[in-house]
């Protein structure tokens, strides 16, 4: 699995860009710069390209010169542009949220929201424990999620009556799990 950052925009929503290595980056080095409108890179490319086909000579030597330039280019290139790549979104706004591990992209902004949906729901609970335990001192209190679940079982509301009958009408008092047959 690969590692990726999250970078989020007010406006612009959010991206994932991958940490280390771009394969994309290595085999379409000046197509990959005007997909992920890199500008700047893709002048300095494509100006690179010019340049070295005009001061090269096209001989057996220059052709080897050229090469070994090249390669070296579009190994610089993979090794450093994700990181070009994520400190242009944070030129244009974006800030980074967070580091996940996915398989791709969209696995990762996937990981990612569902952390914020999880995060956001324990801070939701935590201000409703908070909250609850303010109006009841003793903790007593239940959240509604173990009440669901105790009607789902069918054991019904919480008998906080005390007359020493277990919640059950005086019909063998005690705890009332297990399975009703009668």
């Amino acid at each position: 699995m690969a590692s990726f950052r999250i970078l989020t925009h007010p406006e612009h929503g959010t991206r994932a860009v991958k940490i280390g290595w771009s394969w994309p980056a290595f085999f379409f080095g000046l197509f990959w710069a005007l997909y992920k409108r890199m500008w700047l890179l893709a002048a300095s490319l494509f100006g690179f390209i010019v340049l070295s086909s005009v001061f090269i000579p096209p001989t057996m030597n220059g052709q080897l010169i050229s090469n070994i330039l090249f390669l070296g280019l579009n190994l610089t290139i993979s090794l450093k542009g994700n990181q070009w790549y994520a400190s242009l979104l944070e030129t244009q706004g974006y800030q980074e949220q967070a580091q996940v591990s996915a398989r791709n992209p969209d696995d990762a902004l996937a990981v990612h929201a569902n952390s914020q949906k999880a995060s956001a729901a324990d801070i939701r609970d935590h201000e409703q424990g908070a909250h609850s335990q303010d109006q009841d001192p003793w903790g007593d209190q239940r959240d509604e999620r173990e009440i669901e679940r105790e009607r789902k079982d069918g054991r019904g509301d919480r008998d906080d009556d005390d007359n020493g009958d277990g919640g059950s009408g005086g019909k063998g008092g005690g705890s009332t799990s297990g399975t009703f047959i009668g």
